[in-house]
C-alpha cells in the first residue's frame, strides 16, 4: 500500500524537480533568472492560486461548521514553534537560524501530499475504514478528504505568507532598513519637498528673468487665438523651447513658498506615510490574495460573481486567473531543481553550521512532530466527540486523518520560494526539502498506519 499512496505525488514532483535541474544544467537557467522567476511567481502566480483555491471553499457556514480546524491549526503551529525554540537552544544555533528552524518545523505541506495521500486510500480497500455511515461512497470520502485539506489550507496560508515571511527575511537587512527607518521616517518627504523646491525656483527665476515675456505670455493667453495657432499648442517643440515652457506666467494668488504636499512635513502625516510604506513592505502580494479571498468568499455575492458558472466573470477572468495560478507550484519545483544544481556545482562540504538545523529541521518535522500530532488529534477526538459532541465533523473519520496526514506533512516546498525572493537560507533549504521528500514515503507510510489505526479506534 505504501508504494501505490506515494508514487503519483513523489513521482510528479521528481519530474518537475529534474526538469529545473536539468534547465540549469544545460544553461538555460541560470540564479539570476531563477531569482527573477521567484520573484514574478510571488507576486502574480501565487496570489492567483491562493485566490482561486481559498475564495470557492470558504463561507459562513464552513467557518461555523468547521471551527475545529483553525483551532487544531494553530494549536499545532504553537506547539511546533516550542519545538523550533527547544531544539534550536539545545543546538546553540545562532538567531538567524533559529528563525530558519522555526519556519520549517511550523510550515508544513498543506497541499499536494495530502490530497495525493487522501485520494489514494479513499479508492483503495483501506478506504473502507473511512466510511461515515452505511451510505458512504469512496467518490464523498475523497471530496470530505481534499473539502478539509483546502479549508485548513487557509489559515497555514495566512499565517505562511505572514508571520512566516518575515521569518525568512534577511537578518541583516531588517537591521539596516529598521534603523533607517525609525532613525528618520521623514526622510523620504524631506527629498521630495527639497526636489519640490528647486524645481520651483528654476520656475520662479525663469518666469522673472525677463518680465515683458512674462506678460505677454500671461495676454496671449486671455486672447482669442487663430486656429492655425492654437495647433501649435499640441504639436511637439524642439528642445530650445524648453526655457518657454519654464516661463509660465504668474498668478497673483500663487503662493511658490508653500509645496502642493506640504502636509507631508507635518510629523503625524509624516509618521503615517512611514506606516503605510512599512506595511508594504511587510505584507506580501500573497497575503493580500488570501485577504481578498476572504471577502469574496464571504461575500455570498461576489462569490457568485467570481465563481458561479453561469455569471459573465467566471467562464472569462475566474478562468484565467485559475490558469495562471494552476502554474505556481510547478514553477517552485522548478526552480528548486535549479537550486539544487547550484549546489552540486559549488562542490563544497556542508559546514557544521549548516548541517545542524538542516538535520534539525528533519528530525523534528519527520520523527518528532507525529509523537505530539497523533496524541493530540485522538485527544481532541475523544473530549469533542461522544454523544454530547461539540461539532457533528469530529465523527467523521476523513477528518481525523486529514489533521493527521496535515500535522506530520514535510516542510511546505513554497517556502523555498520565499528564500528565493529574499536572497537567504537558499542552500539549508533545498537540502531540507531534497532530504524530507527524498526519503518522505518511509515516515509518512507508517503515520498513515498509524492514523488509520487511531481512526478505527476512535470512531
Amino acid at each position: 500500500m505504501s508504494n501505490h499512496l506515494f508514487l503519483q505525488a513523489i513521482t510528479q514532483v521528481m519530474v518537475l524537480v529534474l526538469s529545473g535541474f536539468a534547465l540549469a544544467r544545460a544553461g538555460y537557467f541560470d540564479p539570476a533568472n531563477q531569482k527573477w522567476l521567484s520573484k514574478l511567481n510571488l507576486v502574480f502566480f501565487t496570489p492567483c492560486l491562493l485566490f482561486t483555491k481559498m475564495a470557492p471553499v470558504i463561507s459562513m457556514e464552513k467557518f461555523l461548521g468547521l471551527w475545529p480546524i483553525p483551532v487544531i491549526y494553530f494549536l499545532f503551529a504553537g506547539i511546533s514553534w516550542i519545538v523550533a525554540q527547544i531544539g534550536s537552544r539545545i543546538l546553540r544555533l545562532s538567531e538567524a537560524h533559529r528563525r530558519f528552524v522555526t519556519a520549517c518545523i511550523v510550515f508544513s505541506n498543506t497541499n499536494s501530499l495530502p490530497i495525493a495521500i487522501i485520494q489514494s486510500l479513499a479508492f483503495s480497500k483501506a478506504g473502507e475504514v473511512l466510511y461515515w455511515g452505511a451510505d458512504d461512497t469512496m467518490d464523498a470520502v475523497a471530496a470530505r478528504g481534499i473539502s478539509y485539506i483546502l479549508f485548513f489550507a487557509i489559515f497555514g496560508n495566512i499565517l505562511r505568507w505572514s508571520y512566516g515571511y518575515n521569518l525568512l527575511k534577511n537578518p541583516t537587512k531588517i537591521d539596516s532598513d529598521d534603523k533607517a527607518s525609525f532613525a528618520n521616517p521623514n526622510t523620504h518627504n524631506a527629498s521630495v519637498e527639497q526636489g519640490w523646491t528647486r524645481d520651483t525656483e528654476l520656475k520662479h527665476y525663469a518666469a522673472t528673468s525677463n518680465p515683458s515675456n512674462a506678460y505677454t505670455s500671461q495676454s496671449s493667453l486671455l486672447s482669442p487665438r487663430p486656429a492655425n495657432e492654437r495647433s501649435t499648442l499640441l504639436s511637439p517643440r524642439p528642445a530650445d523651447e524648453r526655457s518657454t515652457l519654464l516661463a509660465f506666467p504668474r498668478f497673483p494668488h500663487d503662493n511658490d513658498d508653500t509645496p502642493p504636499h506640504s502636509l507631508r512635513s507635518h510629523p503625524y502625516v509624516a509618521r503615517l506615510s512611514y506606516l503605510a510604506h512599512h506595511l508594504r513592505t511587510q505584507i506580501p502580494p500573497p497575503l493580500y490574495a488570501a485577504f481578498l479571498a476572504l471577502i469574496v468568499g464571504l461575500t455570498p455575492p461576489l462569490k457568485r460573481l467570481f465563481f458561479d458558472p453561469s455569471s459573465f466573470l467566471q467562464p472569462s477572468f475566474t478562468t484565467a486567473i485559475i490558469s495562471c495560478g494552476a502554474t505556481a507550484v510547478p514553477l517552485i519545483m522548478i526552480c528548486l531543481g535549479a537550486q539544487m544544481n547550484e549546489l552540486l556545482s559549488a562542490s563544497r562540504s556542508s559546514q557544521p553550521a549548516t548541517v545542524r538545523p538542516v538535520a534539525l529541521v528533519i528530525v523534528a518535522r519527520m520523527l518528532i512532530t507525529p509523537l505530539y500530532i497523533i496524541p493530540v488529534v485522538a485527544l481532541f477526538a475523544v473530549v469533542t466527540g461522544g454523544e454530547g459532541h461539540m461539532s457533528a465533523v469530529v465523527a467523521d473519520p476523513v477528518f481525523l486523518l486529514v489533521l493527521i496526514l496535515l500535522g506530520c506533512a514535510p516542510t511546505a516546498v513554497n517556502l523555498v520560494q520565499i528564500c528565493q525572493v529574499h536572497d537567504v537560507f537558499e542552500e539549508e533549504m533545498t537540502r531540507v526539502l531534497f532530504w524530507s521528500y527524498g526519503i518522505v514515503a518511509v515516515p509518512v507510510t507508517i503515520v498513515v498506519m498509524v492514523a488509520l489505526v487511531i481512526v478505527q479506534l476512535v470512531t
